[in-house]
């Protein structure tokens, strides 16, 4: 077997769900129009996981998409238009701009650049700080961490 073989992009599972949530799961499916009970619940797996996201969870999820396809138009549809919690994108030529439900906002440049930051009461976005945040460690101050040396210390 070669060590570089794929993963595989399914896995079979076998759940042991409560009569009261396959009828709830088989309703979802009617209303939807959904051909397979399978595929309902994986669109409401996906809807659920989903709405847990936070900015850096989508911020990832963008990066993820534009480091395989440059595309903006095309991230901002596989993306974001799909996304639950994303309730506001804007394209232009050389920017990707989203706001969420929550209040947060994100943004990626052509150049690969990401910001993040808030969108206002007037529903502007305002991007403020660089994705993802670089933290600075700073060693001239009281609070550093403790070097791995201070567990030799005898006494």
């Amino acid at each position: 077997m070669s060590e570089e073989q794929e993963k595989p992009t399914t896995e079979r599972r076998i759940h042991v769900l409560p009569v009261e949530l396959l009828e709830r799961i088989r309703a979802y499916q009617s209303e939807n129009n959904i051909p397979s009970e399978v595929e309902a619940v994986r669109r409401l797996l996906s809807e659920a996981l989903q709405a847990r996201d936070s900015i850096d969870d989508v911020m990832k999820q963008v990066r993820a998409y534009f480091r395989q396809d440059r595309d903006l138009r095309a991230m901002a549809r596989d993306v974001l238009s799909g996304h639950i919690l994303v309730n506001r994108i804007d394209i232009d030529d050389s920017e990707v701009r989203f706001g969420m439900r929550n209040g947060d906002a994100g943004s990626i440049k052509r150049d690969g650049s990401m910001k993040t930051g808030s969108v206002t009461d007037d529903g502007n976005l305002w991007l403020n700080n660089d994705w993802p945040r670089v933290h600075e460690h700073s060693t001239s101050n009281w609070s550093s961490p403790a070097s791995d040396r201070d567990s030799e210390i005898p006494f």
